[in-house]
């Protein structure tokens, strides 16, 4: 009886299937997707999860920069590279580009934030692998890393 009643449910969810797969096919217009790539003649590329990215620095408390120069915790992040060449070029560098605080402090990126109360006098500062702070011109590259 089991066997039967088994028999019974498939055959009738075959043909259920079966009638939906037979459907006509409906078009329904709207929607957008947006393509977005670059040959480039480099030695690597930078890998998608590293063209993107956000830093998440927290929250520092404001008594704790209250001194020129104070410094939060550091927070590290990675550029990934993908597919190098090493016939093409041995060794990779990074450079940034990005508006600074002021024209005394070219190494620290200015916050975009236009919200009463917001922080003044207060930037972003990023380092290379061996401390150095890089000048955000987009043509001081940081210190060589071998690929």
């Amino acid at each position: 009886m089991k066997i039967k009643t088994l028999a019974i449910v498939v055959l009738s969810a075959l043909s259920l299937s079966s009638a939906a797969a037979l459907a006509d096919t409906t078009t329904v217009n709207g929607g957008t997707v947006h393509f977005k790539g670059e040959v480039v003649n480099a030695a690597c590329a930078v890998d998608a999860g590293s063209v993107d990215q956000t830093v998440q620095l927290g929250q520092v408390r404001t008594a704790s920069l209250k001194q020129a120069g104070a410094t939060s915790s550091a927070v590290g992040f990675n550029i990934q590279l993908n597919d190098c060449d090493t016939t093409v070029a041995t060794k990779a560098a990074v450079a940034f580009l990005g508006t600074a605080i002021d024209a005394t402090h070219t190494d620290v990126l200015a916050l975009q934030s236009s919200a009463a109360g917001s922080a003044t006098n207060v930037g972003v500062q990023i380092l290379d692998r061996t401390g150095a702070a890089l000048a955000l011109d987009g043509a001081t590259f940081s210190s060589e890393t071998t690929l």
